[in-house]
């Protein structure tokens, strides 16, 4: 086997110790809010910045306990559907 492969797998990609798919998630949020908060109520930018960081610390202690958090959040986003029952019974059912 190719060694990239075997990297690619056993180490995922991180932005700053942090799994990387949670911290742009993390960072494409809060960033329009400290916009917003700024640009509309006046509020101190020293508040946000201490938001992302310690988010940003909280994501990393997430991706130590599991490494692939962004891969599990990828394969829950592409698997994530509500079902449609065939017959009239209360619940989702996964028949043909």
């Amino acid at each position: 086997m190719r060694e990239e492969i075997l990297k690619a797998v056993a180490q995922p990609p991180k932005v700053l110790w942090a799994p990387m798919v949670p911290s742009v998630i993390n960072l494409g949020i809060q960033f329009p809010v400290m916009f917003m908060g700024i640009g509309m109520a006046g509020m101190n930018p020293l508040f946000f910045v201490t938001m992302i960081i310690m988010s940003h610390i909280a994501l990393v202690f997430a991706g130590l306990k599991e490494p692939h958090l962004s891969t599990m959040l990828q394969a829950y986003g592409q698997t994530y559907h509500q079902t449609t029952n065939l017959y009239s019974e209360a619940g989702n059912k996964f028949e043909p």
